[in-house]
């Protein structure tokens, strides 16, 4: 079984931004699904206060 790790940005705080990484994280995810990869976990990425970027990341953990 291989194991690989996918960070995907699901969420930001503008409201059409949102709706664009969203559209692509599901874009790439479908992608794999398609070439057989399964979905094992959904890891929220931690944020870094630190910065300004409101985008917030998941870490998505796939199998083949």
């Amino acid at each position: 079984m291989v194991l690989k790790k996918i960070k995907l940005v699901t969420h930001h705080s503008s409201w059409w931004k949102k709706k664009k990484y969203r559209k692509e994280s599901s874009e790439i995810l479908k992608a794999y699904k398609s070439k057989g990869w399964k979905l094992k976990k959904v890891i929220k990425f931690k944020d870094n206060k630190k910065t300004i970027d409101t985008r917030v990341f998941k870490i998505f953990l796939i199998s083949k």
